[in-house]
């Protein structure tokens, strides 16, 4: 076999290889969480943010689409009872029934529409060992105001405990219509 086949062969029999190496784990054998950042608490402490639990996503990828289909029923149910919302322009919601209030008077001026760019599920252990779940995302929102489309880029801060929406941070950016 000349030399260059043994180098081709040798190389990709490593190749093919590899998945059953960088798969194999021991039964029983805990997986390290991934530190994918940093919070850092009211109190100065450094915090590790991990990569969080998918089924997060999918619950405000639920709340977003009833926001969407103007379903201030499922939204109200998909609320914690503690439910807060600190919005871009400054208004802060406490509570569901003045979530549900905050909405109808916005669809009823605007008819926001939500279209997802991205959403991270991301997980912190806060100081007193308590893990809080977050949902980090990105949706292009376009009201209708005086028959004319106007868009924003929004970023949400998403908590969820016990499978609901606790807490939601928004900050927003106008698009211009150059881009």
């Amino acid at each position: 076999m000349k030399p260059i086949n043994k180098i081709i062969l040798s190389i990709s029999i490593l190749l093919l290889a590899q998945p059953s190496f960088a798969a194999h784990h021991e039964a029983g054998e805990k997986h390290e969480k991934i530190v994918i950042g940093h919070e850092h608490s009211s109190t100065g402490a450094k915090l590790n943010i991990y990569g969080g639990d998918l089924a997060t996503v999918d619950i405000w990828g639920a709340y977003i689409t009833a926001h969407n289909t103007r379903d201030l029923d499922a939204i109200h149910k998909a609320s914690a009872d503690d439910f807060m919302g600190w919005a871009a322009n400054g208004i802060i919601v406490n509570g569901p029934a003045a979530h549900a209030a905050f909405l109808k008077e916005w669809f009823a001026a605007s008819s926001p529409k939500w279209k997802m760019k991205y959403a991270i599920a991301n997980e912190v252990v806060d100081e007193d060992g308590g893990v809080q779940q977050w949902v980090t995302s990105a949706y292009t929102v376009t009201d209708t105001i005086d028959g004319k489309e106007v868009a924003s880029e929004e970023i949400y801060d998403v908590r969820i405990e016990n499978g609901k929406v606790k807490n939601i941070y928004v900050a927003a950016r106008a698009v211009i219509p150059a881009e």
